[in-house]
């Protein structure tokens, strides 16, 4: 796997995802997030095996590919880098992250090991957009004390 990415989208991505996988679970391997790449889309995602949450960046990806790692570590590297291009690259199962002026590897878990993200065949799908906005507009209207 090799790719572009911002840093202003993978952080929000990783912000998003990294909310569901917790260092208290049962199966070790549910603390990582899911990274894989599909069509030019950087896919981030993360199950408790309750809850899934799947998040789609646009990137420049040159190879495809998919590995974990571990959620927390990722999310507080990616959020102190500034902003900016990121190249992430894959060499068996260390991710190496790249920028102007850092640089670091991530050691990671197979994909092949990760659950399955369960797939929504019934009921209704929908997609959050202006989260934030419609937040603001809702506390404005409550009133503040």
């Amino acid at each position: 796997m090799r790719l572009q990415v911002t840093q202003e989208n993978l952080n929000r991505a990783l912000s998003n995802v990294a909310r569901v996988a917790t260092g208290r679970n049962t199966l070790p391997i549910l603390s990582n997030i899911l990274i894989k790449t599909t069509n030019n889309r950087l896919t981030i995602a993360a199950t408790n095996l309750d809850i899934a949450i799947t998040n789609y960046i646009g990137s420049k990806v040159s190879e495809e590919g998919s590995i974990t790692v571990p959620a927390r570590l990722m999310q507080e590297f990616i959020s102190s880098l500034p902003p900016g291009v990121i190249d992430l690259k894959l060499d068996d199962y260390k991710l190496n992250i790249k920028t102007d002026q850092y640089q670091s590897v991530i050691n990671g878990i197979s994909a092949e090991e990760y659950p399955v993200m369960p797939a929504i065949t019934k009921g209704q799908k929908f997609t959050i957009f202006h989260t934030q906005k419609s937040l603001n507009s809702g506390y404005f209207c409550g009133g503040k004390r």
